[in-house]
């Protein structure tokens, strides 16, 4: 006898690629996290009710690459990152440096840790939380900016990490 599919939850999101904002739904397993789901969906991503920039008409279906994703921003419905067991976190500013933009905010880092260290042992996508997203030399006032919460950054695309001086 068929193992009955697996119970799928949906989560809208925004995902940046060469395109530009594309927004969606993604299905996923129940029991995983969306940074789970990113790491083990393969080389494509699925999204439904899909929008995609100047098209005047909504798409039922893309299978997106997941190398061409940039950015993914969960609208709502988590859990969206796994936790991590590697004890007690302390919140670092960073600055992720991408070929046209650059996304400021910050990373939980386990204590025990130094940055470079954290970012060795990361999957394929970096969490930042609270962050800024704007073109470089951009202000928060920006037209161009985005403010947000949460967002996983494919790590392919991040030129740098930078960490403000203290």
């Amino acid at each position: 006898m068929a193992d009955p599919p697996p119970v799928l939850r949906q989560m809208p999101a925004e995902v940046l690629c060469p395109l530009g904002w594309i927004q969606g739904t993604l299905h996923l397993a129940a029991h995983h996290s969306l940074d789970e789901y990113l790491a083990l969906s393969g080389p494509s991503i699925k999204l439904t009710r899909v929008r995609i920039p100047q098209e005047p008409e909504s798409q039922q279906f893309l299978a997106l690459r997941r190398d061409s994703i940039s950015l993914v921003v969960p609208v709502m419905g988590g859990p969206v990152v796994a936790s991590v067991a590697y004890g007690p976190t302390k919140r670092r500013e960073i600055a992720c440096l991408l070929p046209d933009r650059i996304l400021r905010g910050s990373v939980d880092v386990p204590a025990a840790l130094r940055l470079s260290d954290f970012l060795r042992l990361e999957g394929p996508f970096l969490a930042v939380r609270d962050g800024l997203l704007t073109p470089y030399g951009a202000t928060i006032d920006s037209p161009e900016s985005k403010s947000l919460e949460l967002a996983l950054v494919n790590r392919d695309h991040i030129v740098g990490v930078s960490e403000p001086g203290r």
